[in-house]
């Protein structure tokens, strides 16, 4: 009888078979339960992280706003054309009144002729101008245009001109910000001309400056004329030419370290020093989009379609797109802190509720804000480690007082782990998403070996019965 009533260690008891049941479905689900809440969790941080990237598009906006009133006060960015000469001439032909009579009308029209030769060198200061708590980089540019202007050939445009004005020929600047013009000479031909602001209706530039250029001929076409110019001018973001001659050089030299070259081609040579740098292009007509001679009203400059060369002025470190760029990385950031809450308390079977999760993400999160006032008032290197280490503190004292002491100094190692990475991932250009790539693997790869052993059908069972 006692044979029979001992089922003996190899038969399963009826509780037994509950607790296999219990630990097969319950557990599971227990399992599913946690992970679920805490994906909702991180998902619920999104809401305070994209007001946070309000904000900071919002205080770049009113940068950029205080930027333009900078701009209109000390100069736009500036881009500099030409000069092209402009030369009327008359056309006439027949034409037959009411009456039947054949009667001659003369009609004036304009070509346009580049130089043969250009040559641009160009010098900048750079400043920073401030207000309020915003500054703005501008400069001050000494620019120097010369070349020579062939003989004017009006059988290459297919015209056979009853009269030139030679005498009311003009030399035409293109150039936008024409108010910003400190100081402007021109020797063309010999001798000074005066330089007029503002372009007259027939002239291929929307806005810039001109001067009246009377041509002397021998015999019947004037001959070729070299021509130098010098402008004084302030501007800011960037500096750029349209090189519209048949063969032209172009050199900028300035002290701001920071160049980013714009437009088409790059400079052929380039030197990049720690007190500013100097670059050169070397542009033939080919490449420029426009011909070397075209009557106007056949041909307009297009000014977008033609080849630009230039520099704007970089400001390595911005404080709006550092913080914009760091506020994009904040819900990795929330998650890897979650994560490690979340992992910890499994191994050590600690259950966290639902505020002490919302109130660290609250600390994260506002550690973004911070970081933005604190960079708009000092360097943002040191502004990052103020922030970094007040929410360091913040987040490990509350996990460590409210949770377990090993929490705190768990989840404030792996926190500032992560901000140090954040950091360094700033200063990457090229290789910012091979390195976060790296990182967020080798965050998986710690989440897995620390759970390797975890029982994830034993969850929501005391120790007695996991044992």
């Amino acid at each position: 009888m006692s044979d029979l009533a001992d089922p003996g260690p190899s038969t399963p008891t009826i509780q037994s078979m509950a607790r296999h049941a219990r630990r097969r479905f319950g557990g599971g689900w227990e399992a599913g339960k946690r992970v679920v809440y805490f994906a909702v969790l991180v998902l619920i941080m999104l809401v305070p992280l994209g007001m946070v990237e309000g904000v900071v598009e919002e205080r770049a906006a009113t940068k950029a706003q205080v930027a333009e009133e900078i701009g209109a006060q000390w100069g736009p960015p500036q881009t500099i054309s030409g000069p092209l000469l402009v030369v009327p001439y008359e056309i006439s032909r027949v034409q037959t009144n009411a009456d039947g009579d054949p009667k001659t009308i003369f009609e004036t029209r304009y070509a346009v002729f580049t130089p043969e030769e250009l040559r641009i060198d160009a010098s900048t200061g750079v400043q920073k101008r401030y207000k309020s708590i915003y500054e703005m980089l501008v400069y001050g540019a000494d620019v120097a245009i010369s070349g020579r202007f062939a003989v004017p050939d009006f059988g290459q445009l297919g015209v056979t001109p009853t009269q030139i004005g030679w005498d009311q020929a003009s030399l035409v600047f293109g150039l936008a910000g024409v108010r910003a013009i400190n100081a402007a000479s021109l020797d063309a031909a010999g001798s000074d001309r005066q330089i007029e602001a503002g372009v007259l209706p027939y002239h291929p530039f929307a806005d810039g400056i001109r001067a009246s250029l009377p041509l002397q001929t021998v015999g019947t076409n004037p001959p070729p004329f070299e021509f130098a110019a010098k402008l004084t001018l302030n501007g800011r973001d960037h500096l750029s030419f349209q090189p519209l001659g048949r063969q032209s050089e172009v050199t900028i030299t300035s002290d701001w370290p920071h160049p980013n070259f714009i437009g088409t081609p790059l400079p052929a040579k380039r030197e990049i020093r720690a007190d500013g740098f100097t670059a050169s292009w070397s542009v033939s007509h080919i490449a420029t989009g426009s011909p070397l001679s075209w009557l106007t009203h056949q041909f307009k400059l297009e000014p977008e379609r033609t080849t630009t060369v230039g520099v704007a002025l970089a400001e390595p470190g911005d404080v709006h797109q550092q913080t914009d760029r760091i506020v994009k990385y904040g819900i990795l950031v929330i998650g890897l802190t979650f994560g490690t809450i979340f992992v910890v308390g499994l191994l050590k079977q600690d259950r966290v509720h639902l505020v002490q999760y919302l109130l660290i993400g609250a600390s994260i999160t506002l550690f973004y804000l911070l970081l933005l006032s604190l960079a708009e008032q000092m360097d943002f290197a040191l502004s990052y480690v103020i922030a970094s280490v007040v929410d360091i503190t913040i987040v490990a004292w509350y996990a460590g007082a409210t949770i377990r002491r090993l929490m705190g100094w768990v989840t404030g190692a792996v926190l500032a782990l992560v901000h140090g990475y954040m950091y360094v991932l700033l200063q990457m250009e090229s290789f910012a998403l091979l390195s976060g790539a790296i990182g967020l693997l080798l965050a998986l790869l710690s989440v897995m070996i620390a759970t390797r052993k975890v029982d994830w059908f034993a969850l929501g069972e005391t120790r007695e019965e996991a044992a």
